[in-house]
Formats: C-alpha cells, sequence, structure tokens
C-alpha cells in the first residue's frame, strides 16, 4: 500500500538552468538523503516514483511547479517539508505538501509574469505566428486568439492537449526574466 503526495516547490535564481532531466536527478537526490519512505517502481531498474505536473523550459523560473511521490509509510506532510528543505540545492525550495486534489489531466493553462522588456506593443499585433513541432511534423499556428497578456503577465495554453512555451512565441525577444506563477485547470481554478 502506498499513499501519493504532492510537493510544490519553487525553482528560481540559477536554478532555472537545470534541464527537466537534472532536475529529475536532483530531486531523487533529495528524496534519497531526506530519508523519505518512498515507493519504488518494480522491474529490472527499480527507481523513485516522481511524477513532475508541467515541466518547465530551460531558462524558466517557476515558483509553484509541483511533483508526486508515493510514500510506503505515513509521515507528516510538514515533515516531508522540512526534510526537504533541508537537503535542497541552491535555487529550490519546498513550499509545501499535500495531498493530491486535482488531476494533471485537468491541466489547460500556465501563467508568467515576464520581466525586463516592454511587450505591450507586440502582444497588439492581430496575429502572433509561431512554429509548433511534433515528433512527426512543423505546423504555423496563430496563437493570439490562445494567449492573454495583461500587467506583464502571459497566460498561455498547457497541458496534454496543447502546451505553448513562453520562449516559442517571444522568438528572438530577449525579456530578463520569465517566470511560471500559476498552473490553472479547465474549470479556472488553480492546480492544487
Amino acid at each position: 500500500m502506498h499513499t501519493n503526495i504532492r510537493i510544490f516547490f519553487s525553482k528560481t535564481g540559477r536554478a532555472k538552468y537545470i534541464s527537466h532531466l537534472d532536475l529529475y536527478r536532483a530531486m531523487g537526490r533529495a528524496v534519497k538523503r531526506a530519508q523519505l519512505p518512498v515507493w519504488y517502481t518494480e522491474g529490472f531498474n527499480p527507481h523513485i516514483y516522481m511524477m513532475f505536473t508541467l515541466p518547465l523550459a530551460l531558462g524558466i523560473e517557476g515558483v509553484n511547479e509541483s511533483m508526486d511521490l508515493k510514500l510506503t509509510d505515513d509521515i507528516q506532510l510538514n515533515e516531508i517539508t522540512e526534510r526537504l528543505n533541508a537537503v535542497m540545492p541552491e535555487g529550490m525550495c519546498i513550499n509545501r505538501t499535500a495531498e493530491p486534489v486535482r488531476k494533471h489531466t485537468e491541466i489547460e493553462k500556465a501563467r508568467y509574469i515576464i520581466t525586463g522588456a516592454e511587450l505591450d506593443e507586440f502582444f497588439s499585433q492581430k496575429e502572433i505566428i509561431i512554429e509548433k513541432k511534433s515528433k512527426r511534423s512543423t505546423t504555423l499556428l496563430d496563437v493570439k486568439p490562445l494567449l492573454s497578456w495583461e500587467n506583464n503577465t502571459l497566460t498561455l495554453p498547457a497541458g496534454n492537449t496543447l502546451n505553448i512555451n513562453p520562449f516559442n512565441v517571444l522568438g528572438d525577444i530577449q525579456p530578463l526574466n520569465i517566470k511560471r506563477t500559476e498552473i490553472i485547470c479547465t474549470d479556472g481554478e488553480l492546480f492544487i
């Protein structure tokens, strides 16, 4: 028997340059150092079960990211947060630990704060055409009707159906900082 938990964390500063694969490794090491009673997958190459809700693109900070774990023993949620924070690398911090409420399949949008460049004129264009790449092809997509821009906050489609990276939208524009602040479900509520 195992218990599912959701860990909310931030990845800021220099940690925004940690790739998703390296984040997976860093979190795995932190979980081991924190001596949490985690569930390992079965089979030829057992590893800690970890699922990241919506991986961040390299170079984007995240202040409310989440990762799911399975525990084999009961442990207080605040103790999990404390143990992990004691062993986290620089730029990464556990905000809180909770029981999962929403499913990752309910995610529809992500919200980003962008600072360091004046973008109002860019987002007032009639069309914003990007190249959307898949494993089989590349298509052109007008993302203007899919996005929202207000007060330096960009909201983009995210999740399994359509996931758009802010760097794809901005193209050659180089803002100083992009920070994902919220992940939003299909009903408009926050992913928790």
